[in-house]
């Protein structure tokens, strides 16, 4: 590895401390550092998730459509950190390992989503809701061209593998292992008792349609960035081309993860 670009939390001084280490760490043996250019073997995340998803659109963004951005490596500088899994002891130790060994890299899926005539990519998930007023959004969704459902609900929710442990989640949804070629349709609230959670390939289009009230409609992509719905627009969602090189720590699992992070399956 010749060089890698670091991206650090805004405004937190414990995570430009770490990012400060890491600089040194990575010049003393050898490897170039930025925080601006994205032209590099490894992009380096010191934060928490939102800092994670904000550096991932912004290789997205810098690297265009011909270059591959670089694998993610999330150093956890806040509390759950969940795409920033490496703590804030163990960063050292995991990039003397990555550097000496090579690094461990899983592959996520991405989604490429079309509001209107905008295109825009997304690691977690992408929302539709009402901006402010506490009012149901009633939408159709269809899959690969056939009509799926009708909902009224506070919103509805599209998420990768990735982001089922996201807002999805947290609205009802399952967990999905990232290994999993899936989508994940989560209503929001529904307003009707048989409106679920449902999980489709994610070989297929899915298009979300506003039938009553279209205005103060909002459109989220990873919880970062608002995109308004217009009267006759449609939201387009399919798989990206592109794919998250995301950096794992030697010998943890998905499951070690759910277990440290959300206390999932621990007995007693």
């Amino acid at each position: 590895m010749n060089k890698a670009v670091i991206f650090i939390k805004h405004n937190d001084s414990k995570a430009k401390a770490i990012g400060d280490s890491i600089m040194k760490f990575l010049k003393a043996n050898g490897v170039k550092t930025s925080l601006d250019d994205v032209d590099a073997d490894l992009a380096i995340v010191v934060g928490g998730d939102g800092t994670f998803l904000g550096a991932v659109r912004t290789l997205n963004e810098s690297c265009g459509k011909e270059k591959d951005i670089p694998p993610v490596f999330g150093i956890n500088s806040g509390s759950l950190g969940f795409l920033t899994e490496t703590s804030i002891n163990e960063w050292e130790k995991a990039l003397k390992n990555g550097l000496e060994k090579g690094f461990n890299i899983e592959k996520r899926s991405m989604l490429e989503v079309h509001v209107g005539k905008t295109k825009n990519m997304v690691l977690n998930d992408v929302v539709v809701t009402r901006n402010s007023v506490a009012r149901m959004v009633d939408f159709d969704i269809h899959y690969n061209g056939e009509f799926v459902c009708n909902s009224k609900a506070d919103g509805v929710i599209i998420s990768t593998p990735t982001g089922s442990t996201a807002y999805s989640l947290a609205a009802g949804g399952p967990i999905m292992h990232p290994a999993i070629p899936a989508f994940l349709i989560t209503p929001v609230s529904p307003h009707t008792l048989t409106n679920r959670p449902i999980v489709v390939a994610d070989t297929g289009t899915i298009q979300i349609s506003v039938t009553q009230d279209p205005e103060d409609v909002l459109v989220t992509l990873d919880g970062q960035i608002g995109l308004p719905y217009k009267d006759g627009d449609k939201v387009v969602v399919k798989r990206s081309s592109r794919t998250l090189r995301l950096v794992r720590p030697q010998g943890v699992t998905y499951f070690d993860i759910l277990k440290n992070k959300f206390s999932f399956g621990k007995r007693g």
